[in-house]
């Protein structure tokens, strides 16, 4: 008889391990407290909005992006069958530009990607993303080298040391420009959600690294965003293939109380009064939720239990939420994303329905037939003032917040001079605004799709999907993975993590889930090598060593290893099992380390 599994929550992590789960004969039961599937993913239709026949028009929680490094998630895509053919993975649409607009100047930029091949190319990928901002050539050079510096960095250090900090320390923040700063305040909260003030260096610069190579790379895979709302195009297709092959799929029922007997789950308690029950367990909920979800029961039998149950959330959350503005006509923009670093609340946008040119006429397919035009936008700072309304975005009610963003949208995209506009007041047909932002108590909003911030050690305090409690696994964004990301990425690794958990507990002889690692350019192998070697024998950076401060002399150090590595044999003489030799003096002498 096949082993039975109660995965709790109906988020991209739930819905992954089901699917991991039921492919390899376990009998799968998810349970989703909201009525529709996708945790924060999913789309959220403005109820009432459709006529005639057509759809809802669509809201999100947030513009969806589906970057390069995104490996777990487009491996589940290619194995969902779509309705009209293929598979979900052929309804994403590449994006082959991006843009900054800044809203102090009413200026915007359209940005072009170049292919990085060997180390030092970096540089030359970063001056053609800056020559247009017009930044001092000193806040470049040195924010280049820092780039390069962790990109040469042993994953030893990056743990051992980085994670111990904040972005901005690694950085040096305080070294460059007030115009530069910011914009390294900026653009981690527009990207990926996480204030370098709050984020730890390693988790922040990974994520960054693979951001930046994504812009320096070149291809149609670089950077993708869904072909139609996210719940038609992805969650609809995936929940009716879940239910061909025999998930039980239960929207609206909230596990309660989770229940402890004989040193192992013994049940979950349901907002129906019900009892659910299962060989094995997947907490696949928020990082919010699973702290209040965890009992003392539960942590006196595993430490990383107890010390999740103990957390403070509000030290490990902050927030990223989206916006959409309906208009009568579409304004495309740019193919691709816009980055708004110097507005206050950190914004992103992107025009959707030029890539869902598929699904036909916008107007005759969503709404009441006058809306042509989708810009969504997700909002990353919250505790700022705005431009136009002099409040944070949290102490705003919904109109407020509505109307601060579409006035920081005008302000970065229309020009300085009459007859340059991009947006008009007459243009807005209605907006929606994330429907996880609750004011029914007033303001401040209660938000309950909050995000992982990744404060520096908070490594430390995040569990691994495999528990001390034998039938329980964990399945979410905040859970240990090689993604290190709260994002839809980063819950698919984990619930593959955890799907394999129960596989080995089980003895089954299915394949396991693949696991990917991120990958950076093998062009930095050697020097990742080296530092590694530095670092476990107790020594800084070599950047850090050489005090080299600007991209010229980064450069140089890597053209030197190059040419080290070429008649001293380095990689040979980097292994952990070799003492300090006669050579390895010479190869360290020659990098200006000896």
């Amino acid at each position: 008889m096949a082993a039975s599994v109660l995965v709790i929550g109906g988020g991209v992590g739930g819905l992954t391990a089901a699917h991991e789960l039921v492919e390899r004969g376990f009998s799968v039961r998810v349970l989703e407290a909201r009525p529709d599937w996708g945790g924060k993913a999913r789309s959220q239709p403005v109820p009432g909005s459709g006529t005639g026949g057509r759809m809802d028009l669509p809201g999100e929680h947030g513009f969806r992006f589906y970057p390069r490094f995104y490996t777990h998630v487009i491996d589940t895509m290619k194995r969902i069958p779509s309705p009209v053919g293929g598979c979900v993975f052929y309804h994403l649409k590449p994006t082959t530009e991006s843009a900054i607009a800044l809203v102090d100047s009413s200026t915007w930029y359209r940005f072009y990607r170049r292919p990085v091949t060997r180390p030092f190319e970096v540089i030359a990928a970063l001056e053609l993303f800056f020559q247009e901002l017009d930044f001092d050539n000193r806040d470049i050079g040195l924010f280049t080298a820092k780039i390069l510096e962790f990109l040469t960095s042993s994953e030893e250090r990056r743990v051992g040391e980085y994670e111990q900090m904040s972005w901005w320390d690694f950085l040096e923040g305080d070294l460059y420009s007030e115009n530069f700063q910011r914009q390294l305040r900026a653009v981690p909260r527009t990207m990926v959600a996480m204030d370098p003030r709050r984020g730890s260096a390693r988790t922040v610069g990974t994520i960054s690294m693979q951001l930046i190579l994504d812009y320096a790379d070149t291809g149609v895979s670089n950077d993708r965003t869904m072909g139609g709302p996210t719940s038609e195009m992805w969650f609809d297709p995936w929940i009716a293939q879940l239910a061909s092959l025999g998930v039980q799929l239960d929207t609206g029922l909230r596990a309660t109380t989770i229940d402890v007997a004989g040193g192992q789950i013994s049940g979950v308690q349901l907002s129906d009064g019900t009892t659910a029950t299962a060989d094995y367990y997947v907490l696949a909920v928020p990082l919010d939720a699973a702290i209040q979800i965890v009992t003392p029961a539960m942590g006196a039998l595993d430490p990383a239990l107890e010390r999740l149950r103990l957390a403070n959330a509000d030290d490990l959350v902050s927030w990223m939420v989206g916006i959409q503005y309906f208009l009568y006509e579409d304004v495309p923009l740019v193919r691709g994303h816009t980055f708004f670093p110097d507005s206050p609340w950190a914004l992103t946008t992107i025009s959707q329905p030029q890539f869902w040119r598929e699904l036909g006429i916008f107007r005759t397919r969503y709404g009441a037939g006058d809306v042509g035009g989708l810009i969504s936008v997700d909002v990353s700072d919250w505790d700022t003032p705005g431009k136009f309304i002099a409040k944070t975005a949290k102490e705003c009610t919904a109109a407020e917040i509505a109307q601060e963003i579409w006035h920081q949208l005008k302000a970065g995209l229309n020009g300085p001079t009459a007859g340059e506009e991009t947006l008009t007041d007459a243009m807005l047909h209605s907006w929606h605004l994330d429907a996880d932002l609750d004011f029914s108590s007033g303001v401040p909003a209660v938000n309950n799709s909050r995000l992982l911030v990744h404060p520096p050690g908070s490594w430390t305090l995040r569990p691994e999907a495999a528990t001390q409690i034998p039938n329980l696994v964990l399945a979410s964004d905040y859970v240990r993975t090689n993604t290190d990301l709260a994002s839809m990425e980063g819950a698919s690794e984990a619930a593959r993590r955890a799907a394999n958990v129960i596989l080995q507990r089980t003895g089954s002889t299915a394949p396991r889930a693949r696991v990917w690692p991120l990958l950076e350019p093998s062009g930095f192998r050697r020097p990742r090598k080296l530092d590694a070697w530095l670092y476990r024998h107790g020594y800084r950076h070599a950047f850090e060593i050489l005090g080299i401060r600007n991209a010229a002399r980064a450069a140089n150090w890597l053209r030197r290893l190059e040419v080290a590595a070429g008649f001293m044999r380095v990689d040979d003489w980097l292994d952990d099992n070799v003492r300090i030799s006669r050579l390895m003096r010479k190869i360290l002498s020659f990098l200006g380390l000896g």
